[in-house]
């Protein structure tokens, strides 16, 4: 065998490892469309929904409040949606989204809750607040996501 045909050969050899061995979750960008206070009768828990086209908004846009506009806004073609919804109240501001990586058909959405800065009074208010980002549909892989999954590390 040449010399050629077995570096060639190496390099399929390590692309084929590599494609195996590919991590079981990816990283998904996002964009936040909106954010505050939910409408209605909040859920305890953290919850969250994955909508790939309009229809899907109805199991959430109740929800949202006036926050409901920006779905006017949203290109289904390019993006899809999530809606993350929590018990934050006046401390919303300190929840921020750490991640989301596509497992299969779920997106798992990590938020992290920093603490206030020192000499700040903190807000005991508790009421439901929601987060509806656009995540677009050139970083989700097949089979496209239909769930959300909210942790709170």
């Amino acid at each position: 065998m040449e010399r050629g045909h077995l570096i060639r050969g190496i390099f399929a050899l390590a692309a084929l490892v590599l494609a195996i061995a590919a991590p079981a979750g990816a990283a998904v960008s996002w964009r936040v469309l909106a954010d505050g206070p939910s409408a209605g009768a909040g859920a305890p828990a953290l919850d969250g929904y994955v909508a790939l086209d309009r229809a899907a908004t109805a199991r959430f846009t109740a929800r949202l409040g006036t926050g409901a506009a920006a779905l006017t806004r949203v290109d289904w073609t390019k993006d899809a949606v999530v809606a993350i919804f929590g018990e934050f109240g006046c401390e919303d501001q300190l929840v921020t989204i750490s991640s989301i990586v596509q497992k299969g058909a779920s997106l798992r959405v990590v938020l992290v809750k920093k603490s206030p800065p020192p000499g700040t009074a903190e807000c005991m208010a508790i009421f439901g607040t929601y987060r509806l980002l656009a995540v677009p549909r050139a970083t989700l892989r097949k089979p496209l996501p239909t769930r959300a999954v909210i942790t709170l590390a």
